[in-house]
């Protein structure tokens, strides 16, 4: 299969473009480059109206280019980031804000449009490379929505969640309150976005509500490039927020990355930024059947047998931070108020 191929599968299947749509491709030279025009030959084949902008790659703190926020402003119909790292920060959504048609603060315009306003539909793939694209995007998203359907159901019941491992992880987690989210692909109506490959249901632990112990022995996002590391990595957590890092050099990589985060934060005069760099964003659980692990987050948090935690910024937006790393648990065993719905790595709901 060639690219050209799977991105007409993404504009029919995950998009569902319809003619005269306009649609915004922000990339950076390299490979990334070559998906970004296959996608673009893709919505012209269909009718719409696609531009591609280049800018050069943006790290974890790192400021988007003028000209791709103010493309952005513009309101497309849909908005695709093919990057190697991250689309970049907004500094007017960082010092200043957005408030959405729902009433809700915002950091960056793309978030203001996506989620508050509900104007736009998006898809974004830090990190992706053609081998991960050909390999993992063209899979059945009937069946993937599916399952996202039944695990986010289990997750918006649920009160605590409970996961464990073999290589050492204890960790307990409040969801209660939340609203899980999911990554199904189903990219189709104003307001729907996520990753390419998609396959994950992930929601936000309740602010101040986990406890215990996490082993990372999968993959660790570090901002913009990520590490399969060779000492698991070892982290406490207390009230919400990680309080000690221990393992091999991996670890003190992640903890400098969060310090990094930390010291921007704090440099903008923004405390509660600071403060939640070390806060718990996220739980991620992974269905993409396709996936395997490649040491890019992009698929690896996408892998059927793993759930990824995220220290820093989580999506209800009420506990914001400049950071958001993403780190994999290989093969856990997860219990939502009680009910054990994966057992070392191995779904039980399906």
């Amino acid at each position: 299969m060639q690219p050209i191929e799977v991105s007409r599968i993404v504009m029919r299947d995950v998009l569902a473009l319809e003619r005269g749509e306009e649609v915004l491709i922000v990339t950076n030279p390299g490979e990334v480059l070559g998906i970004s025009l296959s996608l673009f030959e893709a919505a012209r084949e269909m009718g719409g109206k696609p531009t591609v902008l280049v800018q050069e790659a943006k790290g974890t703190l790192d400021y988007a280019e003028r000209a791709v926020l103010e493309a952005l402003k513009s309101e497309p119909d849909v908005v695709i980031s093919i990057s190697q790292k991250k689309l970049g920060k907004d500094p007017h959504g960082l010092h200043v804000g957005y408030v959405g048609r729902d009433g809700r603060k915002y950091a960056h315009i793309f978030e203001k449009l996506l989620h508050g306003d509900r104007r736009i539909r998006a898809f974004w793939s830090p990190g992706i490379d053609t081998y991960t694209y050909l390999r993992a995007v063209p899979i059945d998203y009937g069946r993937l929505r599916d399952e996202a359907k039944v695990l986010a159901e289990i997750l918006d019941r649920g009160r605590e969640v409970h996961i464990t491992s073999d290589a050492g992880t204890d960790l307990w987690m409040s969801i209660e309150g939340r609203k899980a989210l999911k990554d199904d692909g189903d990219f189709r109506k104003p307001g729907r976005g996520g990753n390419i490959p998609a396959g994950e249901v992930f929601i936000s632990p309740a602010v101040g509500r986990s406890e215990g112990t996490i082993v990372f022995d999968g993959t660790i996002g570090l901002g913009g490039e990520s590490v399969v590391p060779k000492t698991p990595v070892k982290v406490k957590v207390k009230g919400g927020f990680v309080v000690s890092i221990e393992g091999g050099t991996e670890a003190g990589r992640l903890e400098e990355a969060i310090k990094s985060a930390e010291r921007r934060a704090l440099e903008m005069d923004k405390k509660e930024l600071a403060r939640n760099s070390w806060h718990l964003g996220e739980l991620g659980i992974g269905l993409n059947p396709r996936a395997k692990m490649s040491g890019k987050l992009l698929e690896d948090e996408k892998l059927r047998n793993t759930v990824h935690i995220a220290i820093g910024a989580n999506y209800d937006n009420d506990a914001p931070a400049l950071n958001h790393f993403d780190c994999l648990i290989m093969n856990p065993t997860v219990e939502v108020d009680g009910e054990r719905i994966m057992e070392k790595g191995r779904f039980l709901i399906f």
